[in-house]
């Protein structure tokens, strides 16, 4: 995790704010699956623009970390602890706290922060298409896979291998492997071969 010094000014404002509602500036996203090498970059948008130095990244160096629970959850709890104009987290009748998933963001409502942007830099994707390009491949799974569609041949990372997407009826199963329908994810899951077909190295 990478943080620039917080200039005292950020911090004197912290402290002067009186109590006050928090205003809702971005969300963690509890769907996007990561893996190691990819880097996530937390910006953080005022009505002059970017606050560089209240933006941050993390990188990740596992798969596990990379678990959409697990990076979503690390994000949040480090704005809770290093940036004091900011909190994360889920209001519930105990307070703010840091959920499994689907954490939001919040800012003071005299912070002017008005927007906080996740960006992923994907570089085990982009290394993965390096590597594989010659397999041929219309989606790395599970990157819209709301789109899937007959014949589409998707990249499965974890496995290495290309599936093919089965004709109707079985293609809206292709579309639901990302889902909490994990049964159909492609080589992994318990029906995958319901919905996919391998393809030849």
């Amino acid at each position: 995790m990478q943080l620039a010094d917080k200039p005292d000014l950020f911090m004197t404002m912290a402290a002067a704010l009186p109590k006050s509602d928090w205003l809702s500036v971005g969300s963690l996203s509890s769907h996007t699956q990561l893996f190691s090498g990819d880097i996530v970059e937390v910006e953080v948008y005022d009505s002059e623009g970017l606050v560089k130095g209240l933006s941050f990244t993390l990188e990740i160096v596992s798969d596990q970390q990379g678990e959409p629970q697990n990076w979503s959850r690390e994000v949040a709890q480090y704005i809770n602890t290093h940036i004091p104009l900011m909190q994360a987290g889920k209001f519930t009748e105990h307070g703010l706290i840091v959920a499994y998933r689907g954490n939001e963001i919040y800012a003071c409502s005299r912070s002017g922060i008005n927007e906080v942007v996740i960006n992923y830099n994907c570089v085990a994707k982009k290394q993965a298409h390096e590597n594989h390009n010659d397999q041929g491949y219309d989606y790395i799974f599970p990157v819209n896979h709301e789109s899937y569609h007959a014949g589409d041949r998707v990249l499965h990372l974890a496995t290495g291998k290309v599936y093919r997407c089965k004709p109707w009826p079985y293609t809206e199963l292709c579309r639901l492997g990302a889902k909490n329908h994990d049964q159909y994810e492609p080589g992994v899951g318990l029906n995958w071969q319901t919905a996919w077909q391998e393809l030849d190295s």
